[in-house]
């Protein structure tokens, strides 16, 4: 019983890292990785946890990954020069909240990572 409490904890507590992550983006008019976000929150709610290892890759990935995106108005996004600064503060501290997370979730549910 409390093997399963704990569980759900982080999962919860992942998705909630996810949640947060995908709204910050949005707000900022980003669609692509903040899509991939809601994906893995997806099967995160089936129960699929080949999710947890996904979300951490997203989260310390290298080019294309949700660890290189910079909320930047040079890149389309909805953002002013003003606000890149803390606005990528921001998202770089949700990004290192998810790989958290993810690892915290992937530990207690016994899915095994790669690095």
């Amino acid at each position: 019983m409390y093997q399963q409490h704990r569980m759900k904890l982080e999962v919860d507590a992942l998705m909630a890292a996810l949640a947060q992550t995908r709204r910050l983006l949005r707000q900022h008019g980003e669609k692509f990785a903040s899509a991939r976000l809601e994906e893995l929150e997806a099967r995160l709610a089936r129960g699929d946890w080949t999710a947890v290892q996904d979300a951490v890759s997203e989260a310390t990935g290298g080019m294309g990954s949700l660890r290189d995106r910079i909320l930047s108005a040079i890149n389309g996004d909805e953002i002013t020069r003003d606000e890149e600064p803390a606005v990528n503060a921001r998202l770089e501290g949700l990004v290192r909240r998810v790989e958290a997370t993810a690892r915290d979730a992937a530990a207690v549910l016994g899915v095994g990572l790669i690095g």
